[in-house]
């Protein structure tokens, strides 16, 4: 079953200053399981309530930028945490999160059975048929990340990404991201091998995409990562 994740919380907001520094030692900023924290999320996650939540935790620069600005490679250092939103209060959508379980995102993968729902926008037409928005996507963008590739792109004033292993004979996604302006966000980690038709798109706009070149001033230590430039 796929596990439907969280993502407008920006944990920048709780180490702020911390975020901006050179090298940040990862368990100085990642969240404890056992500690609450104070969330917020964006109107575009205007259904999360009370109760079992996963949110996604990317280090800073990838938080207030995309993994697509320079950063490609802290998809290895993203993480989902798995706890519980409580007490909603105050304006707009906040909670105080109790975390129970820390595990990277790439990890997550491996937790997951086949599924046969795809979990790519599809946009209806006017003759009764959908669309694929990956088939009419902008010029996107792609990284090599381990045993997986990451391709991002826009259609319209949709956000699309989606991390996914390829071999000759197969193409499965593996995280899925729409994130539809100014309405809602669909994320999701997934096992989805993609049908002929998908596949024939996906394939297309993988060869015609840019290459997204990696971009840090220093080397990092294991369990270290770079502090955001901006946002």
């Amino acid at each position: 079953m796929s596990i439907e994740l969280l993502q407008t919380m920006e944990w920048s907001r709780l180490c702020w200053d911390q975020s901006f520094e050179e090298r940040i030692v990862l368990s100085s900023i990642l969240p404890v399981i056992g500690n609450m924290y104070p969330v917020k999320f964006e109107s575009n996650e205007d259904f999360v309530s009370e109760g079992v939540a996963r949110i996604l935790w990317k280090p800073p620069h990838s938080e207030l930028n995309g993994w697509g600005d320079k950063r490609p490679s802290e998809i290895m250092s993203s993480y989902v945490l798995d706890g519980v939103l409580t007490e909603r209060h105050g304006e707009g959508l906040c909670f105080n999160f109790l975390v129970q379980g820390c595990i990277k995102l790439v990890s997550c993968f491996d937790l997951i059975g086949q599924e046969d729902k795809s979990p790519l926008s599809y946009v209806s037409q006017a003759n009764g048929s959908s669309r694929l928005q990956w088939q009419t996507c902008r010029p996107a963008l792609m990284a090599k990340i381990g045993d997986y590739i990451y391709l991002s792109s826009s259609e319209c004033e949709t956000d699309l990404e989606v991390i996914f292993s390829y071999s000759k004979d197969d193409m499965c996604v593996h995280y899925s991201a729409t994130m539809h302006a100014p309405a809602f966000y669909d994320t999701k980690i997934t096992k989805y091998r993609l049908n002929r038709e998908e596949r024939k798109v996906i394939e297309s706009v993988l060869a015609n995409a840019n290459l997204i070149k990696e971009s840090v001033g220093f080397f990092c230590k294991e369990m270290e990562i770079c502090g955001a430039e901006y946002w």
